[in-house]
């Protein structure tokens, strides 16, 4: 069995500016697909496996890290 590589990525909402992280996997079948692993607390995974934010419902924007003040 090969090992699979796991990434960690910043996860924001960009509705009230909750930051996290989420942890990748490859999947099983080494097509390079990736599957989330886990999230930080506060955000869930949707129908379409996007992240969302669990309070606001907004996607996610992944990659980026937004504070308050930057918000408009």
């Amino acid at each position: 069995m090969a090992k699979r590589e796991h990434f960690v990525t910043h996860v924001t909402c960009p509705e009230c500016a909750l930051n996290g992280s989420a942890t990748w996997e490859e999947n099983e079948s080494g097509n390079l697909e990736t599957t989330v692993k886990s999230l930080s607390q506060g955000f869930k995974i949707g129908p379409d496996t996007a992240i969302y934010c669990d309070d606001c419902g907004v996607k996610a924007t992944i990659g980026q890290t937004l504070s308050r003040s930057e918000m408009k």
